[in-house]
């Protein structure tokens, strides 16, 4: 074998491939600008919205007084918002508690198999709610663990004036600092906040739902024939549904709601397979329910769907290759090593680099976030070295739980519970908890 043209044709894969993800991979250089741009303040509006705040809560009662307190907090008038919280069972501590802060709760009875998600939750809230007409403007979701400035509704209020039909609050962390799982996640939903949303909203008008701390107007779901966001990731499903109608979304970076990371790595792996079963599952019946509101042309509109489909893929195109590579390049290594050829080094050297090429390839956006938002992370400078430099195996989970699902088919399928402890690491949650 002439280890030669191997090494020149491993080499020129390479080069390639970092040519064509530069090439297709422009708009991350848009959305980094824009995230360094200082966002306007929205005008306050003395009109009002009426809220309905659903908590998702099963078996969460050792947290959920959290939010409560929160909640209790809000400056926005109370007589606009109804707080409910919905559970499995109707001997479930957490309807003691939100007697106690005088909110209302929602016990679920169709939860037969596969029904066990939090879209489901929502899904049996909402039909209730229309079925004794009961009547809000607009349905704000939460989970059991958050926590939010006390302004939050207030401000999502001004937002939903300007003619917003989902918007978005600043996602930020009670205990981001807790360990390497903890940073690494806060970074990840920071990129996607601070960097992906904050650009789809100024190019776009769209953000990128996760989970919780958003808005979204009740004529939107009675638009689209109810609730029917239902999957493992009813945030994916819902932001999709919101593209392919062309609905006005905004992230807005200037309110802040609180979350907890996972810090207990079995819970943080469970956690990346439902949502890799849930972003790789089919949503084209999305396409088919609903009313169009064409908020943009025509021509804008297959621009931003065309963006939001490809989204990650040209950089986890590019990640795979080098893996490719990295093995590729080790074979043949060992193969030129045996035979003698002067080439083997080199072919070494140039798995070394594949490797190098996938671990910067996590540095640079993390560091990115890192150091234009530690604002929102409150890391200290050791946490903040650590979680950069280990943000390439935080994201190895991903994979490992793709191979998981696919060797366990079940395990997508399957909803669990993860455990929240309540724990508030951040002094600025701490003001409002």
């Amino acid at each position: 074998m002439d280890y030669s043209i191997c090494t020149y044709i491993l080499l020129a894969i390479s080069v390639v491939a970092l040519v064509f993800l530069t090439a297709v991979s422009f708009y991350y250089l848009i959305f980094w600008t824009i995230s360094g741009k200082k966002c306007v303040p929205v005008p306050h509006s003395d009109k009002k919205t009426k809220f309905a705040i659903l908590i998702a809560a099963r078996n969460e009662s050792k947290v959920i007084r959290g939010i409560f307190t929160s909640l209790k907090e809000q400056t926005y008038d109370p007589k606009y918002f109804d707080v409910w919280a919905i559970v499995e069972d109707e001997n479930d501590p957490t309807v003691e508690i939100a007697k106690e802060f005088g909110y209302k709760t929602f016990v679920r009875d169709q939860l037969r198999d596969g029904r066990r998600t939090k879209g489901f939750a929502l899904q049996e809230c909402i039909a209730y709610f229309n079925r004794n007409n009961i009547v809000y403007d607009s349905y704000m979701i939460f989970d059991a663990d958050n926590v939010m400035d006390n302004n939050y509704i207030e401000v999502m209020n001004d937002l939903r004036q300007t003619g917003v039909k989902v918007g978005l609050g600043n996602r930020c962390y009670t205990n981001a600092s807790k360990n390497w799982l903890t940073a690494n996640s806060a970074i990840m939903f920071t990129y996607m906040n601070q960097i992906t949303s904050r650009g789809r909203t100024k190019l776009f008008s769209k953000a990128t739902l996760m989970g919780t701390g958003y808005f979204v107007d009740k004529d939107i779901i009675d638009d689209a024939g109810g609730w029917i966001f239902t999957g493992m990731t009813e945030d994916i499903q819902l932001t999709s549904y919101c593209y392919y109608r062309d609905v006005y979304m905004r992230f807005y970076p200037l309110v802040r709601f609180y979350d907890e990371q996972s810090p207990v790595f079995h819970d943080m792996h469970m956690q990346h397979l439902r949502w890799l079963a849930g972003y790789f599952s089919k949503r084209r019946f999305l396409k088919k329910e609903g009313v169009q509101y064409d908020y943009h042309t025509k021509g804008m509109q297959h621009f931003m769907r065309f963006e939001f489909k490809v989204g990650l893929f040209p950089f986890l195109a590019y990640i795979v290759l080098c893996l490719i590579l990295f093995i590729a390049c080790l074979v043949f290594g060992t193969l030129a090593s045996y035979a003698g050829s002067k080439f083997a080094p080199w072919i070494f050297a140039l798995s070394a680099y594949q490797l190098f090429m996938m671990w910067v390839m996590f540095v640079i956006p993390a560091t990115i976030t890192v150091y234009r938002h530690n604002d929102d992370l409150k890391l200290s400078k050791k946490t903040k070295i650590i979680a950069v430099c280990t943000y390439f195996f935080f994201f190895c989970d991903f994979g490992l739980a793709f191979l998981d699902g696919l060797f366990h088919p079940k395990k997508k399928g399957n909803w669990t519970a993860i455990d929240h402890s309540g724990e508030i690491l951040d002094k600025d949650a701490k003001k409002v908890s």
